[in-house]
């Protein structure tokens, strides 16, 4: 390991989001503070009757563009595919440049960079979790299928047979790959697999602070010479028939709440805030790489990854420790490890979920921490919560902005709960360090600074 830290460029960006599946429709759409939101589907009333009403579906890839086969795509659950999506998008705009090794199972080497020096590092909170749900109802319903295909020919359909026979037909068997499908490790491992990436290979399950704890692990290894390029980010969706996993999130009563979306129900750090906007899912992925191969290579640098930390409250499964003194700790000891001061902070990126008490704390540490009032905003307020995914993305958008000298607005802003300088439009930034932060149901707090040099 080197005894010297380098420099960590990223060098590309891919996503795939309720807002767009690639960085340019993305962030087009970040600018000019677009956000989806929508009534829950109303069957999901006849299985519970939901405290929120709204939620923000996410429109799935192409995944023809992948050039997988029919049979591939059946076997890996979503939420690996749509990173395979966003890591492809990052390897391109990186301009790294791989070989076809295998045209039956679409494997690739990469031809820039050693392959045992290659690394995947991606985060989830649920992992494969809709895998999980549609191999285990088949399980569960098995025993009854020939009851109820015999019942429903003799009989009129009443509700209970009905809802049970559509759950059989749904998936009417367990899949062979059910096992493979449904593991959290197979997001990392089907990218590292399809681009011959040799190095760690690793899945960081840390709830919402995943995407950033997979990207600061990936800076780590780079900056002390163990890789010298890697994919890192975040991917969560939730694929559920029933809304199974929004009905948990909602029984927690984290969810915005409101009758009409005119309301704007997705307030983060707004007086009237009621609880976080539910994502169906997304994926961001960034390519890593040394400055010296970037240089080398020629490719341009987005921004670079100054600094990381990560720490644990150690209070509760749900809720931050009262006083911040974890979070606290995590952003000195990110800004030490950057070798910059408070004051350097011209942006933050804040985890700004809309829960009453977690914009309440966090707001109070940003304004307590950076007295020189940098510009906040939160990607959430446009996207929802994606959960795994979410550190990622809005690691993506601090690097970006840096790159594109624009910050994209806060929405839903009324009446601030603090006087912090939130960005209340688009506009334009001469950003030179901005930061990151997250936060994660069991305690996990992690921070990411970025800068321009």
């Amino acid at each position: 390991m080197l005894k010297v830290r380098r420099a960590v460029a990223v060098t590309g960006i891919g996503v795939v989001s309720n807002l767009g599946n690639d960085w340019d429709s993305f962030w087009a759409s970040c600018l000019n503070g677009k956000a989806v939101v929508e009534p829950i589907p109303e069957y999901w009333a006849r299985y519970y009757e939901s405290k929120s009403k709204f939620w923000s579906p996410l429109a799935l890839p192409n995944y023809d563009l992948l050039g997988l086969k029919l049979s591939d795509v059946l076997s890996i659950d979503p939420a690996a595919l749509n990173a395979m999506c966003a890591a492809e998008q990052a390897i391109a705009s990186s301009r790294c440049k791989k070989n076809l090794i295998d045209e039956r199972s679409g494997r690739h080497r990469m031809e820039s960079f050693d392959e045992y020096r290659c690394g995947t590092f991606i985060g989830t909170g649920l992992g494969c979790i809709t895998s999980t749900f549609q191999n285990y109802v088949p399980h569960l319903l098995s025993r009854f299928r020939k009851e109820v295909d015999g019942f429903c020919e003799t009989q009129s359909l009443d509700s209970f047979a009905r809802e049970l026979k559509t759950n059989i037909e749904t998936q009417p068997r367990v899949l062979p790959v059910a096992s493979t499908k449904s593991m959290a490790n197979a997001i990392s491992a089907q990218i590292a697999i399809r681009n011959g990436l040799k190095g760690p290979n690793e899945t960081c399950v840390a709830a919402c602070a995943a995407g950033a704890s997979a990207i600061a692990r990936a800076y780590e290894l780079i900056a002390f010479g163990k890789l010298d390029f890697a994919v890192a980010g975040g991917t969560e969706y939730y694929g559920d028939r029933a809304g199974g996993i929004f009905m948990a999130f909602d029984r927690l009563n984290t969810l915005a709440k409101g009758e009409q979306y005119e309301r704007a129900i997705n307030r983060p750090f707004d007086c009237e805030r009621t609880g976080f906007l539910f994502s169906q899912g997304g994926a961001c992925v960034l390519a890593l790489e040394s400055e010296e191969s970037a240089r080398a290579r020629g490719v341009p640098i987005l921004a670079f990854v100054k600094g990381s930390s990560t720490n644990s409250d150690a209070y509760s499964v749900v809720a931050l420790a009262p006083h911040g003194e974890s979070i606290q700790r995590m952003i000195a000891e990110c800004l030490n490890d950057a070798e910059i001061h408070f004051s350097d902070i011209d942006y933050v990126n804040a985890h700004g979920t809309a829960t009453v008490q977690n914009d309440e704390l966090e707001a109070a540490i940003i304004d307590s921490a950076f007295p020189n009032k940098p510009l906040v905003n939160t990607t959430k307020s446009l996207l929802g919560h994606t959960i795994g995914a979410c550190g990622a993305i809005e690691a993506a958008v601090s690097a970006f902005s840096i790159y594109s000298g624009e910050l994209h607005p806060n929405l839903n802003l009324d009446c601030p709960i603090r006087d912090l300088n939130f960005v209340q439009q688009r506009q334009r930034a001469d950003i030179r360090c901005a930061f990151t932060q997250n936060f994660g149901f069991g305690g996990h707090n992690v921070g990411l600074i970025f800068a321009r040099d």
